[in-house]
């Protein structure tokens, strides 16, 4: 049960964003950056992280209260004060399915989910999952995972290529432009991973001749990956 004390903290936060939000921002949301603002005040993502910054985290008791509100901005901030170590699998497979914009699955997954225990296992569980925006939240933490300085290891990220052949096709643009940047992200990761990623867009290729989604996914990969400045960036990596 939330305190009076943190509901009051969580007040004062949603007072200062709305201080600092505009309806132009929060039009340009949606017609710039096709961003779901039905629970949005139009508070930029800079904002928030400054409105947080000196605060003690993580602060689990805040991130819910922020997140019970229901405003967009208000979620976004919690996932930057939430403790990994209290989200329970019951906890996270809620705020997933309160998901309903890219930029808040995003943000969630690289400030939260990709940092709870067994990440990878969560991200293969969400993709599982036929809602739209679990399942873009399993990837984006595969994205997470993948990046440069992540020290997830290459055997890991190579088991999870198969759920990317398998989803490559699924016809909506939130899981399928996902489905690529996890693909892209795991061939950039280092010299090693080329290859594998490489070979798994073929392998789409292969089996979705007639496909869109999965053939866009594999040739933007494939694009990308091939490119001699992305293969000279990453043959700089370990």
């Amino acid at each position: 049960m939330t305190s009076p004390l943190t509901r009051s903290r969580a007040e004062e936060m949603l007072r200062r964003m709305k201080r600092f939000s505009s309806p132009a921002f929060r039009k340009q949301m949606a017609e710039k950056f096709g961003i779901c603002t039905d629970k949005a005040i139009g508070t930029p993502v800079t904002t928030l992280r400054l409105l947080v910054k000196g605060l003690p985290r993580p602060d689990q008791e805040l991130a819910e209260a922020l997140w019970a509100t229901g405003v967009h901005e208000a979620r976004i901030t919690a996932s930057m004060l939430a403790d990994p170590a209290q989200m329970t699998k019951e906890k996270l497979d809620a705020w997933a399915a309160d998901l309903n914009s890219w930029d808040i699955c995003d943000l969630c997954c690289n400030n939260l989910f990709s940092k709870v225990k067994n990440p990878l296992k969560l991200a293969e569980r969400w993709i599982k999952r036929e809602e739209e925006f679990v399942r873009r939240a399993g990837f984006a933490v595969i994205c997470s995972l993948a990046v440069p300085r992540a020290k997830t290891k290459d055997e890991d990220l190579i088991k999870l290529l198969p759920l990317i052949k398998n989803h490559a096709c699924d016809p909506r643009p939130m899981v399928h432009k996902a489905v690529n940047w996890a693909l892209r992200n795991i061939g950039k990761k280092n010299p090693r991973l080329t290859p594998k990623a490489i070979a798994c867009a073929e392998e789409i290729l292969d089996l979705y001749t007639d496909n869109k989604s999965a053939r866009w996914v594999a040739n933007n990969a494939l694009w990308e990956l091939k490119n001699p400045k992305t293969k000279a960036m990453v043959a700089k990596r370990k």
